[in-house]
């Protein structure tokens, strides 16, 4: 069971205990609150993301039409994408990893792996903007200030 200690505290700072300890990573960790005991980053990563996968199964078998129905045909292709600071790579990435197979969300195989994909906060921000028409609504304003530039 998750607590809301955790949630509240620990959750938006347990990803730093991934960070890299030397570089950038050595100041940032000295700031980040322990792990509960005899627990690994890997371990409360899949705690969390368990619990998230609970939440979501629950939400859509008790809020969808056919709900149990569509999350037993769907529940084992869904594709997980994760996304993670821009300067982490191969070691950060394999931990994130660990931690769904931890969590039972994906097999320990090749297909399992194949359903993770990893992108850079960076890359899911400008994702969001595209989907969300925020691009676009930038795109207006700017031809609207370029048509009352030529008017001067």
């Amino acid at each position: 069971m998750i607590s809301l200690w955790f949630l509240s505290y620990c959750f938006p700072r347990f990803k730093l205990h991934l960070r890299s300890k030397h570089g950038d990573g050595k100041t940032v960790n000295k700031n980040v609150s322990s792990l509960p005991p005899n627990k690994t980053v890997v371990d409360v990563f899949a705690d969390f993301l368990r619990y998230l996968m609970g939440c979501a199964a629950t939400y859509i078998q008790e809020r969808e039409a056919g709900g149990i129905q569509l999350w037993n045909s769907l529940k084992d292709e869904i594709h997980f994408v994760l996304s993670h600071p821009n300067g982490w790579e191969g070691k950060e990435q394999s931990q994130m990893r660990q931690a769904v197979i931890k969590a039972g969300l994906v097999q320990n195989s090749p297909s399992g792996h194949d359903r993770i994909s990893f992108v850079t906060e960076g890359e899911a921000s400008l994702h969001f903007a595209i989907e969300g028409g925020i691009l676009s609504q930038a795109k207006e304003v700017s031809q609207s200030w370029d048509c009352l530039l030529k008017l001067f």
